[in-house]
């Protein structure tokens, strides 16, 4: 059963604040609800870097938007949100090798986030009814201009743009129904490695068993 939802944390403290010298971790979620809070603004806020790997083991990096946590209540695990396109090159890539890192960075409070996991991509033919929500969900919350991009051509070589439904909408102003090139992308992460250079504070989370468990280390 998966729906959308992020973890409760005061917001009140400075991120330099949760950590007066002691050995106590605070886990990876909670840290970054109040990074991304304070950051959430700022212009670029929630874009994030992924690489992945392609079929000759080339590293690929490139800049998406992060879309909020999707909950997985049976397993404890949780997704991070992101839209891609089924005619981009990721998708191969993905079904290639799933293994992806990501890279948060937050210039204001020098924090960065190195979050480790596979990528899974939600598609119109997903066997999961709640994914497929979870999908409809994403693109009814979309901008109408970044609808409109999923009919676009094919990347590749310019040749003019096809005639497109303005917005992704109907004549009567109804968001349509997403096109197959709409995929859903999940990171599901295992390991998070984050660092503060304000103090230089590093810590590593690791999930072992459906269990998150953090440990401060030397930067």
């Amino acid at each position: 059963m998966s729906h959308s939802s992020s973890a409760s944390v005061e917001t009140n403290k400075e991120p330099n604040d949760q950590y007066p010298g002691s050995e106590e971790c605070i886990g990876w979620r909670a840290l970054l609800e109040v990074s991304s809070n304070r950051a959430r603004k700022e212009r670029g806020g929630n874009y994030i870097q992924i690489a992945t790997v392609d079929a000759n083991g080339l590293p690929r990096c490139r800049t998406v938007v992060f879309r909020g946590f999707l909950e997985q209540d049976s397993s404890g695990r949780s997704a991070m949100k992101m839209i891609t396109n089924a005619q981009s090159d990721k998708v191969q890539q993905v079904a290639h090798c799933p293994h992806s890192e990501m890279v948060w960075w937050f210039p204001k409070s020098s924090e960065q986030y190195r979050i480790a996991g596979e990528l899974q991509l939600i598609g119109p033919d997903h066997s999961d009814s709640e994914m497929l929500d979870a999908r409809k969900q994403m693109w009814g919350n979309l901008s109408d201009p970044a609808r409109e991009q999923f009919w676009w051509n094919p990347p590749g070589p310019y040749h003019p743009q096809p005639e497109l439904p303005a917005g992704g909408r109907d004549t009567a102003g109804k968001v349509l129904h997403p096109p197959e090139t709409f995929l859903m992308m999940l990171l599901w992460p295992s390991r998070v490695d984050y660092l503060r250079l304000t103090d230089n504070y590093h810590q590593v989370d690791i999930l072992e068993d459906n269990t998150w468990s953090a440990r401060r280390m030397n930067p």
